[in-house]
């Protein structure tokens, strides 16, 4: 079975939507974390096709969580599948960062 990579498919409305697919870990970090650097706020982190977040991934989204907090700006999580929402549930991010 071959790992698929991280992609990213990024809408631009009310509030930008950021489609993540693949897997989200140290290999992908630096690049997702510079893409996601360079969107504004509000942002929708759409992760319905993300099989796989590290500790590296959480990373990046708290890194961007962070960032729009102290801009003021809006930022949530969306389509987290059971795998990855079991991720956030026992690190405890998901009484922290916006999900739904």
């Amino acid at each position: 079975m071959e790992d698929s990579p991280l992609s990213f498919d990024i809408q631009v409305g009310d509030a930008g939507t950021v489609r993540l697919s693949g897997r989200l870990d140290a290999a992908q970090a630096d690049q997702a974390l510079a893409t996601l650097n360079a969107l504004p706020g509000p942002l929708v982190l759409d992760c319905a096709g993300l099989e796989y977040i590290s500790s590296a991934g959480l990373g990046v989204i708290v890194a961007t969580y962070k960032r729009l907090l102290a801009a003021g700006s809006a930022f949530r999580l969306v389509n987290l599948g059971p795998r990855v929402g079991n991720v956030f549930a026992l690190s405890g991010l998901d009484k922290v960062i916006p999900i739904g």
